[in-house]
């Protein structure tokens, strides 16, 4: 900056315009310009990215030559890096990484967005050159070389990606760039201070800028902005605002879970993640996070020093002082290998500036002579050490405890440690003196002592099995007849022999018994038919009412497949909302399952059967409950079984209703089971039912829960409406117009209307609070991009506090059911202790460690541990909430007030009122 004034009073005074002036001062002012970024905003050597298809973690190589290496689990980033090109610093986003490029100074991105050109991103200015690019979640921003002449004060700062693609000019010289989730900040190389620009709805970071502080550095995050301020104290100051965390994810809060409290302690570098921050401590190279933490994280690392440091969405990494330089990381969902050493800064010609040191590292040199790595010097010590030496060209400055002083364990421990090595050393001698011979001794004994033991058992093995020999026969015998294979030839069909261990649980019957149950299987026995089968109503020898599911023959072996599907699921799931399975039959061609009988039949029968008196016998209390029983079953597919099961055809017909009232889930020919991962999609053909159809699974064949979970909403709009999912002839329009009842109900719930979509039937409640927060609901699950839709915990508590707010009001046409009816049959099980993992990001999208219990059904590949959902329903960290979230609020921003507007689903499942809360603690 003094140089930049000493050259306008240069020109002021002489009042010259000569070209050679002219040339003078434009090379004073970008020399001094080039200083600042040197010195303060000069880009990270290390980049991480994050994202649904993994994470990765880049660094330029410690040889000095300024070339990338990438590691992590997102191959499109690892098998895609530019080893040839060198690198002038490095900055990642959600899925890809940027580097500006030695050569041209222009940014080159490899990877995998949707947002940004791989290559390097255009549109790009012409001879456009860059001192600096900051990567956000789907866009990248770069800070242009200062202009020189009348453009000298004035800076330009090129974005590409998500909404930001365009060139911005701003007043000032602006030092450094940083890009946070949907907006950019920068710093003014002059008065120091912060602007903000973009998209503030979530963050509001752009109105709460501080005015009146001056920073060194700047980090964004997700939805906040961390600086250094400037100052012998270098503190950290943060700013924005979180979302209500309580209620998006599982977290354990630091500080309160605000990553604007901000610890009171030197730094040299911070930067941001999602929802936290780190820093590195100014005097002993230490690391600090501060902000809302993902359950279970790995805390920050204590005990080491760093000198670079990144962040991701949930993790940091950082580049380690001792151990060769290799980086490590901490949080969640961070690249496990990273066996690679990385430069801790870059290498330049030039020599250092004031609070700078050159670096040495036998690991890291540079490969010219005359460059070095420069890092900052650290910024005073703490108040219990001294400053033993002071920051010089070749070395940091050094600290060491005052023990005159000590007040702290740390202190303490370091005195007495140095103390009591001075006292140990004089006894070291004497003592290995005099220990030494009785320390062989005993472990000479111990190997002896070993080595008869385990002699002794071989001997007593090998006297135990002296009669046990193989029969040769026997051998042949097994090679001639099965190839040495344990699988057994039975009716034609090859099944192995642990079958008989998994369906163990599920009695197996012969066709004659099934026969005569069903009365020969004759027409006036059926009750239903499916796409492959039929189900036949049969009475058992002890007087057991059953349902018998008959596969139809079929060439393509379709049938077969389904009906080992649903035996294999079955025999292993327990839930008091799922069918019961009884037992099979299997014998030749034919393949049935036995079933408990449902004497209520199915929920599609009572909405949209021709017969009133039974469509009026479901109350808005009972539609609600079977909802929120049908939501527990899917739940329970989703989140408690290991590995979760996609159910791929949830409807009305496959919700059927017991003699108590009760819905099962039936129905699982067309189930999968699912990743462990919820954001790594299965890749399968598209299977189910029209109008039910996940548009999202049918256009790109990709599977995950989420799918089921837009079935369910499917379900919810049409207990609520009365309508069928897709119904040509109904009585309320002309023929095929609103045929899908998600085109039609969506737009209507959006515009406030509920009335207009509740069935006519029945007469609306008294207060519509309870069926307006299901239909809320109900439009989060038929989103149509899988990440915005919630998970199915989330589902069913908002349908359960939707039921308590409907019984607390009741009237007299609407009795409210018995407490064990709400809550279900008397079947329901005993818990489990398991969540199985549900992060990407996913939407994502890993579980905590707590004592398990499991029951089997089974010994087997597959476990499913029986559960009772609503009391050990957690909330899960779910990309697609937090996303979700974020679209509502665009996409809703002019609707009108007043519970107009389609609310986001934290507000369907926030905190219960004073009436709710006692409703839930007596019932739930």
């Amino acid at each position: 900056m003094g140089v930049l004034l000493l050259g306008f009073f240069i020109i002021w005074v002489l009042n010259i315009n000569s070209w050679r002036t002219g040339k003078i001062v434009e090379f004073l002012v970008l020399s001094d310009l080039l200083c600042s970024v040197s010195g303060l905003g000069s880009m990270s050597s290390i980049a991480i990215s994050y994202g649904e298809k993994g994470s990765a973690f880049c660094g330029l190589k410690s040889d000095g030559s300024h070339l990338v290496t990438c590691y992590g689990s997102n191959s499109a980033i690892t098998y895609a890096t530019p080893i040839q090109f060198p690198f002038l610093g490095l900055s990642a986003g959600d899925g890809f990484v940027c580097g500006l490029l030695m050569d041209s100074n222009q940014p080159y991105c490899w990877g995998s967005s949707g947002y940004i050109q791989m290559g390097v991103p255009q549109p790009m200015v012409k001879g456009a050159e860059y001192l600096e690019i900051s990567a956000g979640d789907y866009h990248l921003c770069g800070l242009r070389k200062p202009s020189t002449g009348r453009l000298r004060n004035t800076s330009f700062v090129d974005c590409w990606g998500y909404n930001m693609t365009t060139n911005h000019v701003f007043d000032g010289q602006i030092q450094a760039v940083s890009a946070g989730g949907e907006f950019n900040c920068g710093l003014f190389s002059q008065n120091r201070t912060i602007f903000c620009w973009g998209d503030e709805t979530s963050s509001r970071v752009i109105s709460l800028v501080p005015k009146n502080k001056r920073f060194q550095k700047i980090s964004a995050g997700g939805y906040h902005v961390c600086g250094i301020l400037e100052g012998v104290d270098s503190k950290p100051f943060c700013w924005g605002r979180s979302l209500d965390l309580e209620e998006e994810i599982s977290v354990a809060n630091l500080g309160k879970g605000n990553v604007d409290l901000a610890p009171n302690v030197p730094m040299l570098s911070v930067v941001g993640g999602k929802f936290h921050a780190c820093g590195i401590k100014s005097y002993d190279h230490g690391v600090i996070c501060w902000g809302a933490v993902v359950q279970p994280s790995t805390p920050a690392p204590k005990g080491i020093k760093v000198y670079e440091i990144a962040a991701g969405n949930y993790f940091t990494c950082g580049v380690l002082a001792e151990r060769s330089l290799s980086p490590v990381c901490w949080g969640i969902g961070f690249p496990t290998s990273l066996p690679l050493a990385v430069s801790p800064g870059l290498c330049k010609s030039t020599p250092c500036p004031p609070g700078f040191y050159e670096f040495s590292h036998e690991n890291a040199s540079c490969k010219s002579p005359n460059s070095h790595v420069c890092m900052p010097c650290s910024n005073g010590c703490p108040a219990e050490m001294y400053q033993k030496t002071e920051c010089k060209l070749k070395s940091d400055r050094h600290c060491e405890y005052n023990c005159s002083i000590c007040y702290s364990s740390d202190c303490f421990l370091n005195c007495s440690s140095s103390y009591s090595n001075v006292v140990i050393g004089k006894k070291e001698g004497r003592f290995w003196s005099l220990q030494l011979p009785v320390i062989i001794a005993e472990i000479s004994f111990a190997v002896f002592l070993v080595i008869v033991v385990s002699l002794t058992a071989v001997m007593y093995v090998r006297y135990k099995l002296r009669d046990c020999q193989c029969s040769i026969q026997s051998l042949k015998s097994i090679k001639n007849n099965g190839n040495g294979s344990p699988f057994q030839k039975d009716n034609g069909k090859i099944r192995p022999d642990l079958d008989e261990l998994k369906i163990r649980r599920a009695q197996m019957f012969n066709y004659e018994e099934l026969e005569r149950a069903t009365n020969g299987f004759k027409e006036e026995s059926l009750v239903g038919k499916g796409s492959f089968s039929d189900v036949f109503r049969g009475t058992l020898k002890d007087g057991t009412v059953v349902a018998v599911k008959r596969a139809r023959m079929s060439r393509n072996m379709q049938n077969s497949k389904e009906f080992h599907t649903e035996l294999d699921l079955l025999s292993r799931l327990n839930h008091a909302h799922l069918l019961n399975l009884l037992g099979y039959c299997e014998e030749g061609g034919e393949r049935l399952l036995v079933y408990e009988f449902m004497a209520h039949g199915s929920l599609h029968q009572h909405l949209h059967g021709k017969n009133k008196a039974l469509k009026e016998q479901l109350d808005w209390v009972r539609r609600v409950t079977i909802a929120v029983q049908a939501a527990r079953g899917i739940e329970y597919l989703h989140g408690y079984a290991c590995p979760p099961v996609i159910h791929r055809d949830i409807k009305s017909s496959n919700i059927l209703i017991d003699e108590e009232h009760n819905a099962r889930v039936a129905d699982f020919g067309l189930s999968l089971l699912g990743p462990a991962d919820s954001g790594c999609p299965l890749a399968e053909p598209p299977a189910g039912t029209p109008g039910y159809l996940d548009p999202e699974y049918y256009r790109l064949h990709y599977l995950t829960t989420k799918s089921d979970v837009y079935s369910f909403g499917v379900l919810l709009l049409e207990i609520l409406s009365g309508r069928k999912a897709v119904d040509m002839q109904y009585e309320g329009g002309n023929v095929g117009e609103w045929a899908n009842i998600v085109e039609w109900a969506v737009p209507l719930i959006k515009a406030g209307d509920i009335t207009a979509i509740l069935d006519p039937v029945l007469k609306p409640p008294p207060d519509l609070e309870a069926l307006k927060r299901i239909a809320y609901v109900a439009c989060k699950c038929v989103r149509m991009r899988g990440k915005e839709r919630p998970s199915m915990d989330r589902v069913t508590t908002a349908l359960e506090r939707a039921l308590a707010l409907l019984m607390g009001s009741p009237c007299n046409e609407q009795p409210i059911l018995p407490t064990e009816v709400v809550l279900g049959s008397s079947r329901l099980h005993k818990k489990s202790s398991q969540r199985s993992s549900y992060r990407s990001a996913s939407e994502t999208e890993v579980g905590e460690a707590e004592d398990q219990r499991f029951e089997f059904r089974a010994p087997s590949w597959i476990t499913f541990p029986s559960v009772a959902s609503s009391q050990r329903r957690k909330s899960s960290v779910s990309e697609a909430d937090v996303d979700g979230k974020n679209l509502e609020g665009r996409n809703l921003g002019n609707v009108g007030s007043g519970n107009d507007g389609l609310r986001s689903l934290e507000e369907e499942i926030g905190p219960a009122s004073p009436q709710e809360k006692l409703f839930l603690q007596h019932n739930f």
